[in-house]
């Protein structure tokens, strides 16, 4: 008998209340993003057929540096949210009890295909793995955890035995593996 595992929620913030409070703007500033779209690809167009004005040349010049900006600006606000996110998942495992867990069973990745419905159906890759004393505990008449797991982490534990786990003394099934960390 098989019980799921739980998948701390390390770093998450609640996106509802801030997709609220941007609906609204949104729905102001898509008129005016639509209106300067217009303007800067209708400069880029006289440019392009060589009759555009200086105005043309510094609207197109001008958005090339703001299109470089906000790519450099996203790349940074990306690299630094993935800094935050190690940086909560290395606290998080620094509070955790690991325990050394045999792989019993995995099973890669499918998807197959309803002909009656026209739906298709994915099935994640899972590894099947012996529990701990401590998830014995927690979970009594169980004997391994079934635990769904991305296709990257699965390749790497293709040729594994055992896996690292890292769980929270009061919550054993609620873990990561280390290959997730």
């Amino acid at each position: 008998m098989s019980v799921q595992r739980k998948k701390p929620e390390i770093g998450k913030t609640d996106s509802s209340s801030k997709m609220k409070s941007n609906e609204t703007g949104s729905c102001c500033w898509f008129p005016v993003i639509i209106l300067i779209s217009y303007v800067v690809l209708s400069a880029i167009a006289r440019v392009d057929m060589k009759i555009g004005s200086k105005l043309d040349y510094i609207i197109c010049y001008g958005a090339l540096i703001g299109f470089v900006i906000l790519m450099v600006w996203g790349a940074l606000d990306l690299l630094m949210k993935e800094n935050s996110r190690m940086k909560d998942r290395k606290k998080w495992t620094a509070g955790c009890k690991t325990a050394l867990l045999k792989i019993v069973n995995r099973s890669g990745s499918s998807t197959s295909y309803d002909d009656y419905t026209n739906t298709s159906h994915h099935f994640p890759c899972t590894l099947e793995l012996e529990m701990s004393s401590d998830q014995k505990d927690a979970a009594q008449n169980q004997t391994t955890v079934r635990v769904e797991v991305r296709q990257y982490v699965y390749d790497r534990l293709m040729k594994c035995d055992t896996v690292r786990i890292y769980y929270p003394a009061q919550e054993p099934l609620t873990f990561l593996l280390e290959e997730e960390i």
